[in-house]
């Protein structure tokens, strides 16, 4: 888990959920670290994607679509598969 790598603040959300660090901006700090280390010039971008991922209400396919990749996974998990990705 990331929180071993970086120590979140120790808050918790609305429903009662430990707030972690974010990772992505952990990382882009430590490849510019050692970017600079080994004097390679660099620029990076960073784009919170949590933003990106939805911005419009979900509908009726969402949670048909939804269903589907939680059964799949499950199935998978059951069947001792690990490592993998279920899409469609």
């Amino acid at each position: 888990c990331g929180d071993t790598l970086i120590k979140s603040s120790g808050e918790v959300d609305a429903g009662g959920n430990k707030v972690l660090a974010d990772a992505g901006l952990w990382l882009k700090g430590a490849i510019a670290k050692k970017m600079k280390e080994l004097e390679i010039p660099h620029t990076i971008k960073y784009i919170d994607p949590t933003y990106m991922i939805r911005s419009i209400p979900a509908n009726a396919f969402d949670s048909q679509y939804c269903s589907a990749l939680a059964q799949n996974a499950v199935h998978a998990a059951l069947a001792g598969f690990s490592g993998i990705t279920v899409g469609k």
